[in-house]
């Protein structure tokens, strides 16, 4: 699913942190435009780091599988 999706629709990111997991998988997966100010917010955060990597870290093990990651 891409952010251009009608069937979807991103609101605005919260305010973090604490950042919410959710809000965090959905950045992950590219459903929200780069915005500098709020990938430096979210990069400052070190719990913020350590969700992303772990999403990331999955990502790769499925990439290893042979399987590719939702939304490719």
């Amino acid at each position: 699913m891409t952010p251009e999706s009608e069937d979807f629709m991103v609101g605005e990111p919260p305010d973090g942190p604490p950042w919410p997991v959710e809000f965090l998988a959905d950045l992950h997966a590219g459903l929200y435009p780069d915005n500098p100010d709020l990938l430096g917010r979210v990069y400052a955060d070190p719990e913020a780091c350590r969700v992303l990597e772990s999403l990331e870290q999955v990502a790769d093990d499925l990439r290893r599988l042979g399987r590719p990651p939702l939304g490719d």
